[in-house]
């Protein structure tokens, strides 16, 4: 579901203009309108797949893709206690001036950063309901390993 939900406008600046009529795209575009300043699919390899975003992340493209790696392996790293405490859903970081969420997937994370005054929990239970009444076949599984 998020890799389709993304995949339309990879890697570029939403206007209200590229907002088409997707079902999927809309609730992108909701999503960019409380708070979430940057969406994107992280693959294993610590590369972007897609991203979506109202303001891109002020770092150079060596240092995002640093950044996304140590992502990654924060969460390979916790899966090693999968067994004793379950899978993890969601990690929440909040920093000085943003907040930041991400998700596991079966093919590496979904992130998300947040502004400051953004609820992650909200964010968080939105993205379930997406993923719960999407129209597609498509359950929480499907993204969450």
């Amino acid at each position: 579901m998020i890799t389709v939900m993304l995949k339309q406008h990879s890697a570029k600046k939403l206007a209200s203009q590229d907002i088409g009529k997707s079902e999927a795209l809309i609730q992108t575009d909701l999503l960019l309108k409380n708070g979430v300043e940057y969406l994107a699919i992280i693959n294993k390899k610590g590369r972007i797949e897609d991203a979506v975003y109202k303001n891109d992340i002020n770092l150079s493209d060596e240092r995002k893709q640093v950044f996304f790696l140590s992502l990654l392996l924060h969460s390979s790293m916790q899966r090693d206690f999968d067994e004793e405490f379950g899978a993890v859903n969601y990690t929440i970081t909040d920093r000085g001036n943003s907040k930041f969420v991400s998700m596991p997937t079966r093919d590496g994370i979904f992130f998300a950063k947040l502004n400051n005054l953004a609820d992650p929990f909200v964010f968080i239970r939105k993205i379930f309901m997406i993923l719960k009444f999407s129209t597609k076949s498509f359950s929480i599984h499907d993204v969450i390993y």
